[in-house]
């Protein structure tokens, strides 16, 4: 499994009055992250609507470590950290990199596969557990220092 990531720009819209980039920018970006690697592996969100299924968070755990500015370039990863028998449910782990490879933040999601017609919680089409298998793994204490 190869390493994904990928890299946003803080806008003017991304920052707070203190001139840094405001908290729930990060949980957007960890968020597009996870649209981004669906699609670069082959499914595009609109095949997940096609399929009738969506991703569904449960929570989220986020640890700030460093500043980001105002147009600085961010890097985010995705790994995952658990999978649920069938694929059902998942943790998935993001590191936001400044452009020194300092670690910003790290951000944990649980989640898990939702049937958009029954409205409850499924295994995912093979289509949908095959990419979430190429998403590089890790173990939940791994830390990142930076």
């Amino acid at each position: 499994m190869k390493k994904y990531t990928t890299q946003f720009e803080v806008k003017w819209s991304d920052v707070d009055p203190n001139m840094h980039m405001r908290h729930t920018v990060y949980l957007d970006y960890a968020d597009q992250t996870r649209i981004r690697f669906f699609n670069d592996h082959g499914v595009p969100f609109n095949r997940l609507q096609q399929l009738g299924i969506g991703p569904i968070i449960f929570g989220t755990q986020t640890d700030f470590r460093r500043e980001v500015m105002l147009s600085e370039k961010v890097t985010l990863d995705c790994h995952l950290i658990e999978l649920s028998p069938g694929g059902r449910k998942w943790t998935i782990k993001h590191y936001v990199y400044k452009e020194d490879g300092t670690v910003a933040a790290e951000l944990i999601y649980r989640g898990a596969w939702l049937d958009l017609r029954a409205r409850k919680v499924v295994s995912p089409p093979e289509e949908i557990a095959t990419v979430m298998n190429q998403m590089e793994s890790t173990e939940i204490n791994e830390t990142v220092t930076g």
